[in-house]
């Protein structure tokens, strides 16, 4: 069970919002692409030059199956498990994980932590156009000023927050001021903003290894899915 669904919608932005999981809680995955914009070997070169031998041969492996996803899924709170259907390996994510890109099939995300929150935003999956849009993902932990990446940006919370002088609530979308405001969340929590630019997938690529090396994702074989 989870305590907590919200789905919401701004500017073909939507919002789809799981909070409180308890250990066991699924849900499902497999959002349609307009165009497939895999990882290519100079994505994998790149990363490469600045982890070096932080990455295990099996990451960059399974780094070669991804493509540009045109929504980000944030995991705020607790450990989740995701299964693709016909991979012999899962992928686990510490708190914070969040994830720009995708691999083809259906996927299975399953909290294995109580009090787990999963936040999938992006374009509209019945919109007519698909395009991966740039986006960032900001840790809050108090009070901080803020300036969007580019004008027209859509930006959403993860906790109940006040945004140059006007509470916003957990998992809202709002169009976000183009100029420098301040920032106050009740919990620490993230900001995730998207913007109208195509998205970057070097910059996908990168954080996501960043996070591998982190031990943020880690890859498992089916054996290991119990531990």
């Amino acid at each position: 069970m989870n305590k907590v669904t919200t789905r919401d919608c701004l500017d073909g932005i939507t919002v789809l919002y799981y909070g409180g999981c308890q250990a066991g809680f699924k849900f499902f995955g497999d959002d349609p692409e307009e165009e497939k914009i895999y990882v290519k070997q100079d994505n994998i070169d790149m990363v490469k030059q600045i982890h070096h031998d932080k990455l295990q041969v099996s990451a960059i492996d399974y780094l070669r199956r991804f493509y540009a996803h045109s929504r980000c899924l944030l995991f705020p709170e607790g450990v989740w498990l995701s299964e693709t259907a016909g991979y012999a390996q899962a992928l686990r994510y510490r708190p914070g994980t969040y994830l720009s890109l995708r691999i083809s099939g259906l996927t299975r995300f399953t909290a294995l932590t109580n009090d787990a929150d999963a936040i999938c935003i992006g374009v509209d999956p019945d919109a007519n156009n698909l395009s991966c849009r740039e986006r960032r993902v900001i840790k809050v932990d108090d009070t901080m000023s803020f300036t969007p990446m580019s004008n027209n940006s859509i930006i959403i919370p993860t906790q109940d927050c006040t945004y140059d002088g006007t509470d916003f609530a957990q998992a809202s979308p709002h169009r976000a001021a183009n100029k420098e405001v301040d920032l106050k969340f009740r919990k620490p929590g993230f900001l995730v903003e998207y913007s109208r630019e195509r998205m970057n997938l070097n910059k996908a690529v990168l954080e996501y290894c960043d996070q591998v090396a982190a031990n943020k994702i880690e890859i498992i074989e089916r054996t290991q899915w119990s531990k």
